[in-house]
Formats: C-alpha cells, structure tokens, sequence
C-alpha cells in the first residue's frame, strides 16, 4: 500500500476512535488556593477549611483533617468533596478551638489517578510562635513512580508496541516476495502472539496496580473485591480499563483468527492492527495530554507520538527478528530492499515524533531551566538524548541499506531497538510524574518601553505562599533611574475573579526597588501590572504575566 492510501486509513481510524472514545479529564492536581492559606495567622475560629485544586479530583480515596499543635483531631471528621464544585475538599472544625498552630492534612487522587498529599499550617490568634518562622512548611507531594508500576506499564507499552508495529511492519513495510513466505509468516506470529499474551497480562495487572498507587494500600489488601469494586465504581481509570478490557476481548478474538488463520487474510489483519491502535489511543486518554484545554489538540499530538513510535519499535523487532535472512542467498536481496522500504517509513515517523514531540512539550515545559531543575525536566533531556542516539543508529542502518550491504546488521538493528525500549520506559516515566509546569521555578523577565526605558520585574520563588519581589529601572544607556517617587505593584489572577491586590515597593538602592513577605494566594497565571511614578510626575507602566508554581 502507498504512503497516501495507507496516511489517509491510519487518518480515519484515528479520528473514529477519538471521537468514540469517552473524554476523560487528566492531570496532577496541585493547590490553587485554600482557606486558610499557608501560614495564614486569623484573628478568629473559621467555620470549615477547603482546599481547591485545579482540577476536579476523584470521589475515591480523599481524606482532609485538622490537627492542633500536639497532634490532636479537631475537625468534625466530615472531610468531603464539595458537591457544587468537585475541585473543592472540606471539611468542618470543631468549636471554641483555642489560639495556637494548627495544621490542615489532605490526601487527594488526581483526575489521572495519581494521588497528591500535603499539610497547610495557620494559625488562630496572635501567638509568639509564628508559622512562618517555625518548621511548619506547607508540604506537598506526589505519587512517586516504583518499580511495579514501571516495571507493569512499561511492559504494557511494549507489548502493545510490538503487536501494532509487527502487523503495520507485515502490511506496509515487508516486501512482497517474504509476505508469502512460511518462516517469515510464522515468526510474524510469533512475535504477534506473544505481543498479546503480555499486553494482556500487564492490562490485568493494572487494575490492582491503579488501586495500590490511588488507595495508598500494599498489593496484599487491594486484591479484594470491596477496593476493587470501589476501583471500577468511582475511578476514571476504573471505568477507561473496563472500555480497555472490552477491547482486549475483541483484540483476544482477531489475535486468535489471525494465528490459526493465513496472514493473507486482510480483513483479519486490519482489524487486529486496528484493535491495537485503539488501545494505544486509550493510553492518550489517560496521559497528561487529556488535561490540556484544547483537549483534542493535545490527545492528537499524545496519539500520533506514540504510534510513531510503537511503528518504529514494532517494526525494528520484525527487522531484528529476519535478520538470518540476510545470511541466505535466495533471500538477502529482498531483506535488503525490506529494509530500505522501512528507511523510508523512518524517515517520516522520526519527522513526525519529533514534531509531536517538540509541540507537546512546550505544554509542560515553562522554559529551558526546568529541563534540568525537575524530575520531569531531567527525564525529558534523557529522552531526548536517547532519542538522537537512536537516530545516528536509524542513519547507520540508511547507509547499509543504500550500499547494499549483505553482513553487519545486527548490532546496528538491535542497537536501535534497545535504545527504543529504553526510550518507552522513559516515556512511562513521564506520564507518571508532575509536569514542569508545577515547578516553574524564579521569574525574571525584562520589558522595554518608551523611551528605552527597561523595566525587569523578579519574582523568587515564585511558588504559592511567601515571595519576594524585586524591580529594576534603567534608562536606554542602562544607567539606574533614579528620579522614582513611588512604584505600585498589582496583582490580578488570570484564572479566577480574586480582585485585585496591590502594594508599594520599597526602595533598596537606585534604580532597584522590593519588597518580601507577599504571598502568591494560588499557583497558575498571574498579572503583575507595574506602575511607576516620577518626582516629574509622570507615569511608566507596563505589565508582567507570571506563571506561578504550586511547589
């Protein structure tokens, strides 16, 4: 089949499935403001603490508690989300507390399923012991992937690699003299069967693995039908793995047609290949790509890197797989022009993961200094540069093929393929950890506005909670501006209808102006307008947008 005709299926079948396939919300759920805030000092007993997120969070698995400073229980142990608004947890404090520290314990899951915990301390009454000069930081984490889950979704991305890259490899890349081959269609199914019994067994696995990360519970206590119930019942990824485990069934039938079958039976083929595309498509419904505002945009993008990429790794193990081919006389010929009919298809799905690649990330990337001060950043350079490693073998492979060389393609095709499978567990990886986004990390930008005049406005730490702001002025010849009357900041949340805040900048030296000890109420985007009066009485404005990390 030509790269048009086999462009314009794979089209189709992408867009059917995404449009079948329910719209499930996904993402870490961080802090967007809670009241009290964080080290909040109040001059009298609140009614209830909440807690909202930016996202609405799971109805399983929550919990929201408050302790008083020598760890006893004071809410009225009614924690629950609020029912006008699922991105809000509550929860009632007794009566006639006394003044002193206290401390808001919370524990809720994501929409992807990742469970996300912290305390929030404040304070009732003026008291000597401050929060903000004592230990109790406002603490918050997340999941943190282990080896059952790395080991389980990186053997289910694999699999399902493996089984949609060996048909798609058979359909459209194998030439024409091997399709009819016996060995050839034998190991085909082999590495078809064996794709699937280990899809199926990670996909089985899942379900318990999901309920160990979510409830918080070891895997001796959720293989019981109460958490799994609880699991299937009121999860999101209850109700995608029953889709999931739907498909798996229908997958289980046409595996086993093709196995028992001839592979030249086309309707056979497609609708295994299709099956486990749309399996691969499910994975992009529970990724960070479904937590996007443009949610088709983003799933596309998730959807077409990974079958990019599950196309590569597939078809490089059939490749891996007819490698003694190269070594027979009536076979060599057509192996070698196999190979130069996949270059070609490599060359486009190498454009096309790329692309995808670079777009998605500018969604969780805030700026260069994340891909080295998070986890998440740290992972996706690694990736990257397995990636560029897995290309210089992609070219020396090119090069064998144009020449026609008869020997050396082992080390090459399973150097390709090793890196690949390295790069899926990074992928996994990825999927399970906070975004860099989370973590933006200090703020500092520099504006230019009338006159040359240059305004750079900082932010550190730029996080929820205590920061501290700093403002430069310098004229066109970069010399300190120093006829400054008063500067005025105004912050105003993107996100939500807070109002507006404001405060006056002290001066620090010339040209440079602060202040420290102002809180970032909620993460997310932020307006910080800046307006300078001069003893000359005129006016410079000019307005920052900062991107405000949740930790």
């Amino acid at each position: 089949m030509s790269f048009k005709k086999s462009g314009i299926v794979f089209a189709l079948i992408f867009y059917l499935f995404l449009f079948l396939y329910p719209s499930f919300p996904s993402a870490h759920a961080y802090i967007k403001k809670s009241t009290p805030s964080e080290n909040e000092t109040l001059s009298k007993l609140p009614e209830n603490v909440t807690i909202e997120f930016d996202e609405p969070i799971q109805p399983s698995f929550h919990s929201i508690e408050v302790f008083d400073s020598k760890g006893n229980r004071v809410d009225q142990k009614n924690g629950h989300i609020d029912t006008k608004n699922s991105s809000v947890i509550e929860c009632d404090l007794n009566d006639h507390l006394p003044n002193g520290t206290y401390r808001i314990q919370w524990r809720v899951v994501s929409s992807d399923g990742h469970p996300v915990q912290g305390v929030i301390p404040f304070q009732i009454g003026g008291l000597e012991s401050n929060p903000k000069s004592s230990n109790n930081n406002q603490e918050s984490k997340g999941y943190t992937p282990e080896w059952d889950l790395l080991s389980i979704r990186w053997l289910q991305y694999v699999s399902n690699a493996c089984l949609v890259g060996a048909l798609f490899f058979y359909l459209f890349v194998l030439h024409k003299d091997l399709v009819t081959n016996l060995w050839v269609m034998d190991a085909v199914k082999k590495i078809v069967t064996f794709s699937f019994l280990t899809l199926s067994l990670s996909m089985l696995l899942s379900l318990p693995l999901q309920a160990t990360i979510e409830s918080g519970l070891p895997w001796s206590e959720v293989l019981s039908i109460r958490v799994l119930r609880e699991m299937l019942e009121n999860t999101l990824f209850g109700k995608t793995w029953i889709i999931q485990i739907d498909g798996l069934f229908l997958l289980c039938i046409s595996t086993y047609l093709v196995i028992k079958k001839r592979l030249d039976k086309p309707i056979l083929l497609w609708m295994t290949l299709i099956l486990g595309v749309g399996l691969l498509l499910s994975k992009s419904f529970t990724s960070h790509a479904a937590a996007s505002t443009n949610r088709f945009y983003s799933i596309s993008l998730d959807f077409l890197h990974l079958l990019s990429a599950s196309i590569w790794i597939g078809s490089l193990l059939s490749l891996a797989t007819l490698i003694p081919l190269s070594k027979k006389k009536e076979s060599k010929t057509v192996f070698i022009e196999t190979i130069k009919r996949f270059s070609k298809w490599g060359i486009v799905l190498v454009i096309i993961l790329a692309a995808t690649g670079f777009m998605s990330s500018l969604s969780y990337i805030p700026n260069f200094r994340t891909l080295v001060s998070t986890d998440y950043g740290r992972v996706l350079t690694g990736k990257i540069l397995l990636f560029l490693l897995m290309i210089i073998f992609a070219m020396a492979n090119f090069v064998k093929g144009r020449r026609r060389r008869e020997t050396g393609w082992r080390s090459t095709l399973w150097g390709e393929l090793i890196l690949g499978l390295i790069v899926l567990g990074l992928s996994v990886l990825l999927t399970n950890l906070p975004t860099a986004m989370a973590s933006p990390g200090p703020f500092k930008e520099t504006k230019t506005i009338q006159h040359g005049t240059r305004i750079t406005f900082e932010a550190t730490p730029n996080v929820i909670g205590e920061n501290t702001f700093e403002l430069w002025l310098k004229d066109e010849k970069g010399r300190p501006i120093t006829n400054i009357e008063q500067i005025t900041l105004t912050f105003t949340s993107l996100e939500m209808d807070m109002g507006k805040d404001s405060t006056i900048l002290e001066k620090i030296k010339d040209g440079k102006y602060g202040t420290r000890g102002l809180d970032f109420n909620m993460s997310g985007q932020w307006n910080v307008q800046v307006h300078v009066l001069t003893k000359d009485l005129e006016t410079l404005d000019t307005h920052f947008n900062v991107l405000v990390g949740s930790k």
